[in-house]
């Protein structure tokens, strides 16, 4: 293999209202928001893993709050998923977390003991921001300290654009947390900017509508960051790849190895 190959990871979905997803619509409309992991196997890198999914053990350890608003409906640890094609949490080399929410850092559990562990790549903004969080209690906080800090957990931290190889790049974005790391992938098939939470779907990405509920950063950071990445866009000629478009993950997982 001399280029990358790019899998979605289907890792089950959050039962939500759909405000919180796309703001102003109907409090009632509840929405399946999906969450999802990208396998990226790399010549030179070797395996790398954006995001975790869920922890298994949500009902308990995510606390009243999230699990009257964000509460799991189906699950899938990254550790199935990752068998499916046909490797283990060991043969992961490189975990890139794009943020620190729960439903994106709760599988990093069944790293330990794993090479992945001690190379994990975090926004330095977006850490800062979870160990204040976690440790002042805040209230009503998307991050919770158990799920981020595990055994042997190393964090390698990043606040501005990195370059992993020519065809493998990560961004920071100041939206929707204060560090959410993007991915750019040069693919044969064309460049694929995954843009993770700091844009949850195409309706968002097409109507500039800014997501709903406490979790995010503002509509101004919002706003800013969905122009940077329209320029990106524009630039790379890339396909968009959003962090909880139900429709588009769906047919990502469908669709099987992008190479």
């Amino acid at each position: 293999m001399d280029t990358l190959s790019l899998d979605v990871l289907f890792l089950g979905h959050l039962d939500c209202q759909y405000f919180r997803i796309v703001d102003g619509c109907d409090q009632q409309k509840m929405y399946q928001s999906p969450v999802s992991a990208l396998l990226i196997r790399h010549p030179r890198l070797g395996n790398v893993l954006y995001d975790t999914g869920n922890s298994p053990f949500s009902s308990w350890e995510y606390g009243r709050h999230i699990n009257e608003v964000y509460p799991v409906g189906s699950f899938v640890s990254i550790e199935q998923a990752l068998a499916l094609h046909g490797l283990r949490c060991s043969d992961i080399d490189t975990l890139v977390l794009s943020h620190l929410h729960f439903d994106h850092v709760g599988g990093l559990r069944y790293f330990c003991g794993t090479k992945a562990i001690k190379n994990i790549i975090v926004a330095k903004s977006e850490l800062e921001r979870a160990c204040v969080s976690a440790m002042t209690h805040e209230e009503n906080s998307a991050y919770v300290k158990s799920l981020f800090d595990v055994e042997g957990a190393c964090y390698k931290t990043i606040d501005k654009t990195l370059e992993l190889a020519p065809d493998l790049t990560l961004f920071v974005q100041q939206a929707h947390t204060p560090g959410v790391i993007g991915l750019v992938l040069k693919t044969a098939r064309g460049t694929i900017i995954a843009t993770s939470d700091a844009v949850y779907t195409k309706e968002t990405w097409e109507t500039g509508t800014p997501p709903g509920g406490a979790i995010n950063t503002g509509t101004e950071a919002f706003r800013k960051n969905l122009e940077r990445l329209k320029v990106m866009q524009a630039q790379y000629g890339a396909t968009m790849l959003f962090g909880h478009d139900k429709a588009q993950i769906e047919e990502w997982c469908r669709m099987g190895t992008i190479s």
